[in-house]
């Protein structure tokens, strides 16, 4: 099953979302914010697969929410969602980390993919995407190092491991909970697919992700 947080200062869309998925679809909605500052501390107590973010929100907007997120170390696949398409906002939002963009006019079945390709940690965009966002998209993928992958956390946190620390060392270390330092393990090692601690110390090493 796949765990949603979606954040959305429209209650009623947001609950709407959340009543359109059954059992059979895999996918449940578990938390709901109205405010994106909201969401370092949900993810800090609730196991989330995907964020379903709105991009146009008053207190703080998607692109905000996205870099307050990775100031506090998380890495959750994010699935932009909006009324209406701005290719500028597409740019900034990929630019930002989010691995895709919704529009909010999407059908269901188009909502279950994205979700499901999103949490897989691959890209998504909505048919009314155009050609130069993949464009863009292309050229900075070929553009990033195995290096540029990781978030600052994440690579504290595998120094933290080279070092021999276990989850509760390297959470007390960073000043970080046990959950939180365990989806930093899980997303290090899909981003440098890898199966093993052992693996991953050795590429960080040969990467001088860590100098030993």
């Amino acid at each position: 099953m796949i765990k949603v947080l979606i954040i959305d200062d429209h209650y009623l869309f947001a609950e709407g979302v959340a009543s359109l998925f059954k059992p059979e679809d895999g996918i449940e909605v578990v938390a709901h914010t109205q405010n994106g500052n909201n969401a370092p501390s949900i993810l800090e107590k609730t196991e989330i697969d995907v964020i379903l973010m709105d991009i146009d929100m008053p207190a703080i907007d998607g692109i905000e929410t996205i870099h307050l997120l990775q100031k506090n170390g998380f890495d959750t696949p994010i699935l932009m969602l909006t009324m209406h398409l701005s290719i500028q906002k597409v740019r900034d939002s990929l630019k930002s980390g989010a691995q895709g963009y919704i529009i909010k006019d999407a059908s269901k079945s188009e909502l279950i993919e994205a979700i499901k390709v999103t949490s897989q940690r691959k890209n998504y965009f909505h048919t009314k995407v155009n050609d130069q966002v993949f464009d863009y998209f292309r050229g900075r993928n070929r553009n990033n190092t195995i290096v540029d992958e990781l978030s600052s956390r994440e690579k504290e946190v595998v120094k933290c491991l080279a070092e021999g620390m276990n989850s509760n060392a390297i959470a007390e270390t960073l000043f970080i909970s046990k959950h939180t330092v365990k989806t930093h393990r899980r997303n290090i090692m899909h981003k440098l697919n890898v199966k093993t601690s052992a693996e991953l110390i050795k590429l960080a090493i040969e990467k001088k992700i860590i100098d030993i």
